[in-house]
Parts: C-alpha cells; sequence; structure tokens
C-alpha cells in the first residue's frame, strides 16, 4: 500500500509537470521582478508568488502551501491558493477570480477584479475605489469594505460585514447556514455608514445567529432587511 501511494504521488507529480511544464516549480517560491512580463502563470506547490510591481501575467498564479502577493500597477488573470493569504497592490487589475481557501484576502486602492473573491477561512478586506465584477463571499471570516463596489453578493457565515465611504453593494448581503448545531446563540453585526448602499435585500439564513445592521451617517438598505434587527445610529 505505501508503494502504491507513492507511486500515485510520483504520477500525480509527473502528470502537473507535464501539464505546465517548466512553469511548475515544486517546493521553491517564485519572484517576479519589477516591470517583468510573463507569457504563462507562475505555479508552484509549497512556495509562495511574490510579484513585483508593473508586471503583466498573462495567466493564472497558483500555488497550494503559499502566499500570493502582487504589487502595485499589475496586470494578471487569477489568483488561487489553498494554505496562505492574498495581497493586491494598488491599481491592479485582475482578469478573472481571486481564491483561497485558508487564509485572508486584501486588495488595495483602486484594484479591479472581472469576477468573485472567496476564501472559506479569512476575512475580505476592500480599499478605495475597488470595483468587483462578481461577488464576495467567505465563510468564517469578516468583510471590510471602504469605498469599493461590488457588482453582486456579498455573503458570509461567522464574521462582520463593514462598509463606509460611500461603498456600494449592488446585490444582496446573506448570512449563510452554516449546517453546525450549537447551543449558544452566535451575534453578528453589519455596518453602513458613510453614504454606503446595499441595493438588493440583507438575507439571514442561518437560525442560531442574532444579526444586527447598523445604520448611520446616510448609510442604507434599498430592499428589505430579512431576519435582522435594525438600528439606525
Amino acid at each position: 500500500m505505501k508503494t502504491f501511494r507513492i507511486i500515485m504521488i510520483l504520477v500525480i507529480i509527473g502528470m502537473m509537470m507535464l501539464l505546465y511544464g517548466c512553469n511548475l516549480s515544486i517546493n521553491k517560491s517564485i519572484y517576479v521582478k519589477d516591470g517583468e512580463t510573463l507569457h504563462h502563470g507562475p505555479k508552484t506547490v509549497n512556495g509562495s508568488i511574490i510579484v513585483g510591481n508593473d508586471c503583466t501575467i498573462e495567466g493564472s498564479c497558483d500555488t497550494v502551501n503559499g502566499k500570493i502577493e502582487l504589487g502595485t500597477d499589475c496586470r494578471v488573470k487569477s489568483l488561487k491558493t489553498v494554505n496562505r493569504g492574498i495581497s493586491v497592490g494598488k491599481n491592479t487589475v485582475v482578469d478573472g477570480d481571486i481564491r483561497t481557501v485558508n487564509g485572508s484576502i486584501t486588495c488595495a486602492d483602486n484594484v479591479a477584479v472581472d469576477e468573485d473573491i472567496s476564501t472559506v477561512n479569512g476575512s475580505i478586506t476592500c480599499g478605495d475605489g475597488v470595483k468587483v465584477g462578481g461577488g464576495l463571499s467567505t465563510i468564517n471570516g469578516g468583510v471590510n469594505l471602504t469605498g469599493a463596489s461590488i457588482k453582486e453578493n456579498v455573503s458570509t457565515n461567522n464574521g462582520d460585514i463593514t462598509l463606509k465611504n460611500k461603498s456600494i453593494v449592488a446585490g444582496d448581503i446573506i448570512i449563510k447556514e452554516s449546517h453546525s448545531f450549537t447551543d449558544r446563540l452566535r451575534t453578528l453585526d453589519i455596518r453602513i455608514s458613510d453614504g454606503s448602499l446595499v441595493k438588493g435585500d440583507i438575507i439571514v439564513k442561518e437560525e442560531d445567529i442574532k444579526v444586527k445592521v447598523y445604520l448611520s451617517q446616510g448609510g442604507n438598505v434599498e430592499g428589505q432587511v430579512k431576519g435582522a434587527e435594525v438600528t439606525r445610529e
């Protein structure tokens, strides 16, 4: 059995090498220098991907056990990791999505993401002028928007949500059902302030949670608030 497992691991690694060719690094981090253009996407398994400023990457940055960091004024197809976080520098364009499982995601000012931003165990933070063409999704983490615009839904299960500085969520804010069993009533706060706006509804699907929505300084929800308490400050 042990020999079979080793053979299977070698086969998987071999397939990855054939699929990605020389672009795949197994146990090393990948560094892209300032101003560099790559006509492929850097890929590694047990390493990070660090991209400098003013870079163009005509492919996806993919890793498993490593972080992804992009500098300012870059362009890339998509960003994906499993066991670390992702940070995107100012004025960068991501033509696809940004995804991780165990890590937080941070987008600095004026970042544009064409598709979704998602994580499972981590928070999502978007700075001033960030535009997301899809939605934001996390399970165990909060969402913090400062002057950001989200075209679709924002969802979480365990984490507060903050919208400030005229942030806009064009879809719904959804507190997802956890399917976990607990006798303890959890609490979650949604704060919408500084002229921020939710154009859709706020929907609480989880029964074992007390959600409070705080509206202040011109913050507003155009749709309905379902399953949450609203407080105007």
